[in-house]
């Protein structure tokens, strides 16, 4: 079964040369034995996120109002003016790529008090299992309150 290629990393000349020899001893690919260590040094709330993020991409067809209504009022609204080109490209990442795609999105253009807001709002979003259409609407109300269209 093909794998889904990601963005390659850079690692030092000695972990790499630790990693070939580990999966020498071990009769494993160096793509297989480096997956392996990563996850098993992964925190087990970072496995959690993963697991739970590729559970809720459009799972929860029965989210209610009352639920909704919840969520927003733990989000609460944000004093944070974010760009709307940004808030934009977040929404285009979360309806495509769900919550990982737009917190990775956050993670890489955002600096940190406008990305700690977002990623509040996105993982309120998440821990309350929203569907990803319904967190993009979320996140269009949210700049609405703040002034923006």
């Amino acid at each position: 079964m093909p794998s889904v290629k990601y963005t390659r990393i850079e690692i030092t000349q000695e972990a790499y040369m630790a990693l070939e020899a580990e999966a020498i001893l071990q009769g494993k690919t160096l793509k297989k034995l480096a997956s392996e260590m990563i996850l098993k040094g992964a925190s087990k709330k970072a496995l959690n996120f993963v697991q739970e993020s590729a559970v809720s991409i459009e799972s929860n067809l029965n989210f209610s109002r009352d639920k909704l209504s919840r969520v927003i009022n733990d989000i609460g609204t944000t004093k944070i003016n974010i760009d709307a080109g940004v808030m934009e490209n977040v929404e285009k990442s979360l309806a495509d790529e769900g919550y990982q795609g737009a917190m990775l999105y956050v993670a890489q253009h955002m600096a940190s008090v406008q990305r700690d807001e977002l990623f509040r709002i996105l993982t309120t979003c998440q821990l309350n299992r929203v569907p990803s259409a319904m967190a993009v609407d979320i996140i269009r109300s949210l700049k609405r309150m703040q002034g923006g269209k």
